[in-house]
């Protein structure tokens, strides 16, 4: 089940993200949660 979650960044890295999501044809928010997938994941 997926769930709003709301946070503050930097105003740059948003703008970095979003053109990253764009040129890679994703979404800003799929960037953040492949992200943290892989930050928690176990090794």
């Amino acid at each position: 089940m997926k769930k709003k979650f709301t946070t503050t960044l930097d105003s740059e890295l948003i703008k970095q993200m979003k053109v990253y999501a764009i040129e890679h044809d994703t979404s800003v928010a799929k960037l953040i949660e492949k992200a943290v997938e892989q930050l928690i994941k176990p090794e």
